[in-house]
């Protein structure tokens, strides 16, 4: 078994978008709610610092122990999620990429065998490590689109036409 090119390419880079989409945004509105009773941008940016963090040591209890078994994640009762949501917008990105790097260092050399590992969650059942990345990806993705309606109704809010992008290139 392999990981499937999809997997790679999207875990190499399906979060960079994020720092494009909080760019030209101030502090202010990154802390902004943006819908009544929803995660700021910048809450949604902690929760995925922190959920990363938290699935990396999921794979590493997969890969160390025998039939692991995972509860749902809730943010709300992870210090890690509160921790984060204290921390400047630049240093959450930082954070982000940093254990991006870690979690695709590990994926990256994991051999056919060790792709097979298996974890169960209590909602979804039984899966390998292998699907236990696909479902990192879409938890990650169905954030980003969270990120990216919060920053065009910013942009409607404030009148600028476009995302602003990152000239440093980071």
């Amino acid at each position: 078994m392999e990981l499937p090119e999809a997997t790679i390419l999207r875990l190499e880079s399906q979060h960079l978008i994020i720092r494009e989409l909080v760019s030209g945004l101030t502090e202010q509105q990154i802390e902004q709610q943006i819908y009544t009773g929803k995660w700021t941008l910048k809450q949604q940016l902690a929760h995925l610092v922190s959920y990363q963090d938290m699935f990396f040591e999921r794979v590493q209890l997969i890969m160390n122990s025998f039939n692991a078994v995972f509860s749902p994640y809730v943010a709300e009762d992870d210090a890690g999620f509160h921790n984060a949501s204290r921390q400047s917008v630049p240093q959450l990105l930082e954070n982000l990429n940093s254990m991006r790097n870690t979690i695709n260092g590990f994926y990256f050399n994991l051999n056919s065998g060790e792709l097979y590992r298996k974890g169960r969650h209590t909602h979804y059942g039984n899966f390998s490590i292998a699907l236990w990345a696909e479902f990192f990806l879409l938890h990650e993705a169905h954030h980003i689109l969270y990120i990216f309606q919060m920053n065009r109704q910013l942009i409607r809010n404030t009148g600028l036409n476009s995302i602003q992008p990152n000239s440093a290139g980071n």
